[in-house]
């Protein structure tokens, strides 16, 4: 069973690594690997946060989030290209890109904040009983599973790329929740491998998408294989809402019927 005191200190390690990692980045350290992690330490705070009922501390997390999220995309788009073999002059563009970028972050002190944020703010001002938790996971879980069932509603044979982004975001949130639960009573390991091969599946799309617009920006001479990319990653995205019925299954049987073919 997932007692109190072992989420909480969970969640209180996943703060202390994302402070390190805020100091580091306002240190000047900017590897990828330094911003990739404060990211997900960060939503898998904001996770922890709206399970336990914080929607405004939730809020702030996912602010802090996106601070970070078009350097995210621009180191990642780096690299891409460097797998992609791109040309110097294209790697080149990228790479000034960043620097403004981190420019720009630097002169708001945005690591700054976040890790002021994180320093001053408990995750919860008090303890929370583990019949509470449970309680919890099992109404969030029925709530996942209608949300899940409205983009299956919506998502046509081509869902636009904001639906898909959404849905992206919302099966973050449960894999989040799901992986708290791995220590309840009920946990569901399949259920978090599922999500995230399904998460895989969106992100590179939502990916190639944004590789997509700064290819017209910069004027890359990769922006055809780019698109060529961006295309592919589509028809896969938009396969996904299809493939959502085990997760629902999965959250909420009892709503199975409600889920179109």
């Amino acid at each position: 069973m997932l007692h109190q005191n072992e989420g909480q200190d969970r969640a209180n390690e996943y703060r202390r690594i994302a402070l390190q990692a805020a100091r580091s980045l306002a240190a000047g350290k900017t590897r990828p690997k330094i911003v990739h992690r404060l990211r997900i330490h960060l939503r898998r705070i904001q996770a922890y946060l709206e399970m336990g009922g914080q929607d405004r501390q939730a809020k702030k997390i996912r602010q802090c989030v996106s601070w970070l999220s078009s350097l995210r995309t621009l180191q990642v788009f780096e690299r891409y290209l460097k797998r992609r073999k791109a040309s110097k002059s294209d790697r080149r563009k990228v790479k000034a890109r960043i620097r403004t970028r981190l420019g720009k972050l630097a002169r708001k002190g945005t690591a700054g904040k976040i890790e002021r944020y994180l320093r001053r703010h408990a995750l919860f001002q008090s303890p929370i009983s583990t019949d509470w938790v449970d309680a919890r996971l099992e109404q969030l879980r029925r709530v996942h599973a209608d949300a899940l069932q409205d983009f299956v509603r919506e998502a046509t044979a081509k869902p636009k790329r904001k639906t898909l982004h959404a849905l992206r975001l919302r099966l973050k949130t449960i894999r989040y929740q799901e992986e708290w639960a791995l220590d309840h009573p009920d946990p569901r390991p399949e259920l978090v491998k599922r999500i995230r091969r399904i998460q895989t599946r969106l992100g590179n799309y939502e990916e190639r998408a944004e590789f997509r617009k700064l290819a017209r920006q910069l004027k890359l001479k990769a922006t055809k294989q780019i698109h060529k990319d961006w295309r592919q990653a589509r028809q896969r995205a938009r396969a996904v809402p299809h493939r959502l019925t085990q997760v629902i299954q999965e959250l909420d049987g009892r709503r199975l019927r409600l889920v179109e073919p």
